[in-house]
């Protein structure tokens, strides 16, 4: 059987599909960048490896008896300094399809980010274009996952701690402080003080789509399915106001939506990227999330035998689970 290296696996995608691959008694090799992570995955039986995409020869060693790479790891959420965009996503992609070439992978499974007019705005967006531009350069057979707004985090970001429930490593609650702070004066407000928070005049349609079906989508491809660049949405598309009456519903409450300019998050980005690039790229994306649609094709399902879960029925599955 051959062996599925995760990179990006102590994040809330790449937990994700471990969990899947294990569940369907795939072999896996995470990698990850303490020796408590190592501890952590080899305590579950799960072989883990030190490394780091900005460790060259760390890489090679990952890669070293490995049929295919799942990759999720990325810089949006940094938990630490030296996560630039730059060093992450640029170098370090650059780093780990070079050491993918050299042990002769089969399959290249990378996930990025849907197509938008405004991709100059943020160089998060420019890196992942450039990785997947060096990735059809190569000779590797890749599958390219973009996806379309994670109902996890999206939904989260409006001012509830509901979809949260039960998960693993949640994107949100990682040691980010530009973040951290936010969602602490955030959290709960639908819950508790009923309002949510809409990015501009919450009209612009996304298909979002949960974390647990993007993560079907990178398991199946690790065992079969088209290879090129594939979108990845939900099954309906919906505003942040159709959110908002989801909630509605879910919580049999009225909630009063409060709306974020859209120009606010434009003009924030500049002024704090010389302290926080992340920062500055969490703002740009509200500002696209705002003003653009970003309509990912749900027709990828069928070819990967993926069934797409409705933001209504996964917010209900979470709103049933016992609160933390």
């Amino acid at each position: 059987m051959e062996k599925i290296l995760v990179v990006g696996a102590t994040g809330q995608l790449g937990a994700a599909a471990i969990r899947k691959l294990v569940g369907r008694g795939a072999s896996v090799r995470a990698l990850v960048r303490s020796s408590e992570a190592v501890e952590s995955f080899g305590a579950r039986g799960i072989e883990a490896v030190l490394g780091d995409l900005t460790d060259a020869p760390s890489l090679d060693r990952a890669c070293s008896g490995i049929g295919v790479i799942v990759a999720t790891a990325n810089a949006a959420i940094p938990t630490r300094e030296s996560d630039t965009f730059a060093a992450v996503d640029r170098l370090g992609y650059r780093n780990l399809i070079q050491a993918a070439v050299n042990a002769r992978i089969r399959r290249f499974i990378y996930t990025s980010v849907p197509t938008s007019k405004y991709e100059r705005l943020t160089p998060f967006f420019q890196f992942k274009r450039e990785t997947e531009k060096a990735l059809a350069a190569s000779s590797l057979d890749s599958v390219i996952f973009r996806a379309d707004i994670f109902m996890d985090v999206a939904f989260v970001m409006m001012g509830s701690t509901i979809p949260l429930r039960g998960s693993e490593r949640p994107t949100v609650l990682r040691p980010f402080s530009f973040a951290s702070r936010h969602l602490a004066r955030i959290k709960d407000s639908i819950e508790h003080k009923k309002v949510a928070l809409v990015p501009g005049d919450g009209t612009a349609r996304h298909r979002f789509v949960c974390v647990d079906d993007v993560a079907e989508f990178l398991v199946a491809a690790a065992s079969g399915g088209p290879s090129g660049i594939h979108a990845v949405g939900g099954p309906e598309a919906l505003t942040f106001l159709d959110i908002v009456h989801l909630y509605e519903r879910v919580l049999n409450i009225k909630v009063r939506p409060q709306h974020a300019p859209a120009m606010v998050f434009r003009c924030a980005a500049p002024l704090i990227r010389p302290f926080s690039p992340a920062g500055s790229n969490i703002m740009c994306l509200n500002y696209i999330a705002a003003k653009e649609e970003t309509l990912a094709e749900s027709a990828s399902a069928p070819q990967f035998g993926v069934r797409l879960t409705s933001a209504e029925t996964f917010l209900r599955a979470k709103n049933a689970l016992p609160a933390k």
